[in-house]
């Protein structure tokens, strides 16, 4: 394989690992009304991840193309609503699809590998982020990454389900791989291998911080530049199962934080900049302050503005609201100020 091209691909990977850490930060992704992540959830995502390539095998290269195609369309349109709108979105994912499609009914083959690789990129930064930010969890990533660890390490190490399938898909537009040449063998990536270097960090990330999220994107990179450079040496020469090195390090990074901070932040914790907790940090009984603070009867700390109520809103060992109910304690805390969600109590 060339070294150029398979820096290359490697450089891509880094870009859009990157753009997915950038979306992350800046763009709040609206949940869908699916509830929470659960393992029942995992193990679904898991199966259709698994039977996808068995399925597509069956059908016709068209077929493929256009399912594909329909796919690519709506993840597209997801990704950018929050940036353009639902409206403009939608004229953006179809405009993009179609000239991608035009290119190939006119055997524009550079342009449909260049005008894919950027849907796909656009889309799995999407993919990645809604189910980051709708509440997966770094224990759900984490069985993932087990699970199309061991699929990946049968289906590309020990038959040849894998190989067909790039056989089948390559040079389609909207194929699920990230290619940047066709050659025998191609320097390409598939879509599940790019999805898990692009989701674990930002789940990392929320769950566990920065260091945390830093740490998978670099591991990621790494497992990723090291396969490269086998090919490069030419002790690799065909398929290779990246998920089967990348899977264990997902599930060993994760018991490792657990380890070190004892818990994971909600979705709602990392959006209100709750800082992340220590396992070694943590207080063995309750914090004496926010005892202190609910000793009194009267809400200290609001002085006259003290609305009537039988509630109090307590944070951080004081009392920031108070009202009739546990909800207008709360509302009050909002209104003069307090971001986070204080503990309620009766006076």
């Amino acid at each position: 394989m060339s070294a150029v091209a398979l820096v290359g691909l490697n450089v891509c990977v880094a870009a859009i690992t990157a753009a997915g850490a950038a979306y992350f930060g800046r763009v709040r992704m609206p949940r869908p009304p699916v509830g929470r992540y659960e393992l029942p959830d995992v193990a679904v995502v898991s199966a259709v991840v698994v039977a996808a390539p068995l399925v597509y095998l069956e059908l016709p290269r068209a077929a493929v193309a256009v399912v594909f195609g329909l796919v690519l369309c709506a993840a597209l349109q997801f990704t950018l609503a929050p940036l353009f709108g639902g409206g403009r979105a939608w004229v953006a994912a179809l405009g993009s699809v179609a000239a991608t499609a035009g290119c190939a009914f006119a055997d524009r083959t550079l342009a449909v590998l260049v005008l894919t690789d950027v849907l796909l990129a656009i889309a799995v930064v999407g993919v990645a982020n809604m189910w980051a930010q709708s509440g997966m969890r770094s224990a759900h990533a984490a069985w993932f990454a087990g699970a199309l660890a061991c699929y990946d390490l049968v289906a590309t190490g020990l038959t040849s389900v894998m190989d067909r399938f790039a056989v089948q898909v390559m040079g389609l537009p909207f194929a699920p791989l990230l290619a940047v040449t066709r050659g025998d063998p191609p320097v390409a990536l598939g879509l599940g291998d790019l999805l898990l270097l692009v989701l674990f960090p930002l789940v990392a990330l929320k769950a566990f911080g920065r260091a945390a999220g830093l740490l998978a994107a670099g591991i990621g990179l790494a497992v990723s530049a090291a396969v490269s450079a086998l090919f490069a040496a030419g002790t690799l020469t065909g398929a290779f199962p990246l998920l089967t090195a990348l899977g264990p390090l997902i599930v060993l990074q994760h018991v490792l934080w657990v380890r070190v901070r004892g818990a994971e932040r909600t979705v709602a914790e990392w959006r209100s900049g709750a800082p992340v907790a220590s396992a070694a940090a943590a207080p063995e009984g309750p914090d004496p302050e926010l005892l202190k603070a609910l000793e009194p009867a009267d809400p200290e700390g609001l002085g006259s503005d003290a609305p009537e109520g039988g509630w109090l809103a307590v944070l951080d060992g004081r009392v920031v609201g108070a009202g009739a109910s546990p909800g207008l304690a709360r509302g009050d805390a909002r209104l003069r100020g307090c971001a986070s969600v204080p503990v309620v109590r009766q006076r």
